[in-house]
């Protein structure tokens, strides 16, 4: 089976730092760069993290999955996780915390990455 069949959601990226434009004087205006519409795939893992006598403590984390065409830089803002039918699969905006490349056994294959919250969809910061 193909990658891309499985990358049944999609996402917005923003790209922080890009040059977006120019002054009348030629100097540079960075500032956020949105890629819309990315094809990705969420999923949430499920990390047992310890055993007391109060019962199993569990982590849950957030992974992204991207084709190998998508480079996501760790400074990234990840936001609008939406199925095909755009229900919303993750709300919030994400940065990406552990960025791992996958391999075939010839090339690189996809991104795996482990995201951590950073705001609520409407910009409120998590606690």
């Amino acid at each position: 089976m193909r990658f891309e069949r499985i990358l049944s959601h999609r996402c917005t990226i923003i790209l922080t730092g890009q040059k977006i434009g120019e002054t009348e004087y030629g100097k540079p205006i960075y500032g956020e760069l949105p890629i819309e519409n990315v094809p990705c795939r969420a999923d949430q893992i499920r990390r047992k993290a310890s055993v007391d006598q109060y019962g199993v403590d569990f982590i849950i984390e957030n992974i992204l999955f991207v084709g190998p065409d998508q480079q996501i830089p760790s400074d990234a803002k990840i936001k609008h996780i939406q199925d095909l039918q755009g229900n919303v699969v993750l709300e919030g905006v994400y940065s990406p915390q552990n960025v791992k490349p996958v391999y075939s056994k010839v090339r690189l294959h996809h991104y795996e990455i482990t995201l951590q919250k950073e705001s609520d969809s409407d910009g409120k910061k998590e606690s």
